[in-house]
């Protein structure tokens, strides 16, 4: 897990959970240094006062990345990540500059499997509704106990880029946590369609960029074809990832609004 402080106490805390590319720089030789757009966000968030939150789900389980991976291949589960958030989500309400007497905002974001980890760890199940109404329910320390708490104690707000959302939208999916998505309109790899369909559903903020492809937040790079990754709108033909400086640029303007709006 990498953490990343302000100067000053901290306004809210962003939880954010890497895509299938993983945490970690993609030159091993870096050794364990964040990717460039988790170190931009880590920066993004301490300039806004809030804390940055990284749990990294693939090192510990001897994965670098699971993109090149067919779906059918991964060891790696939706199930194994949404542990990780939720266990995370926790751990931040232990930590001393948690304030949960000013009702300190948590905000769980996430890119691409990551950010359909979002929302797989927001859902509403029947267990959660269960214990919702239990007056008597307080943060349970074990794994399974914590899983089957109310999201909604845990996370303020939850944000999605350009996530996974057929799964959810072929179900029954429901939330009670407000939900932000940001989506690339030209997306090969997770179709913007059955998200934005999916926020309709749940009265979620969806936010469409025309020009952009998967990944267009990256501060860095260019978009390219990548024919290595077997999954996407067409599978085994490869998909198109690289950045949109106007959308990434739009898309954080609106993300500080939201972390601005969580802190007063």
């Amino acid at each position: 897990m990498h953490i990343f402080t302000p100067s000053d106490t901290p306004k809210g805390v962003l939880v954010a959970l890497h895509g299938c590319g993983g945490l970690l720089s993609i030159n091993d030789k870096n050794g364990d240094m964040l990717s460039a757009r988790h170190a931009a966000m880590a920066k993004f968030a301490n300039q806004l006062g809030w804390v940055a939150v990284f749990p990294d789900s693939f090192t510990a389980r001897g994965r670098r990345e699971i993109c090149t991976q067919k779906f059918s291949e991964r060891t790696i589960k939706q199930a194994d990540r949404r542990a990780d958030a939720r266990a995370t989500l926790q751990w931040v309400r232990e930590q001393p500059w948690f304030d949960a007497s000013k009702a300190m905002s948590s905000v769980l974001l996430g890119w691409s499997n990551g950010g359909s980890t979002v929302l797989q760890t927001i859902e509403t199940n029947k267990a959660d509704a269960t214990l919702s109404k239990d007056p008597t329910a307080t943060f349970a320390q074990s794994a399974h106990d914590r899983s089957a708490l109310d999201i909604s104690k845990l996370v303020t707000h939850a944000v999605a880029f350009y996530p996974g959302c057929s799964q959810q939208l072929a179900r029954d999916y429901n939330t009670r946590v407000p939900l932000t998505l940001f989506l690339g309109g030209k997306d090969d790899w997770t179709a913007p369609g059955p998200c934005i369909a999916l926020g309709k559903r749940v009265d979620a903020q969806v936010y469409v960029y025309a020009d952009a492809h998967h990944g267009f937040d990256s501060p860095v790079g260019k978009v390219r074809l990548r024919s290595d990754v077997p999954n996407g709108v067409n599978p085994s033909q490869g998909v198109h990832v690289g950045p949109d400086k106007a959308s990434r640029e739009d898309a954080y303007a609106k993300l500080a609004a939201l972390l601005e709006e969580l802190s007063r």
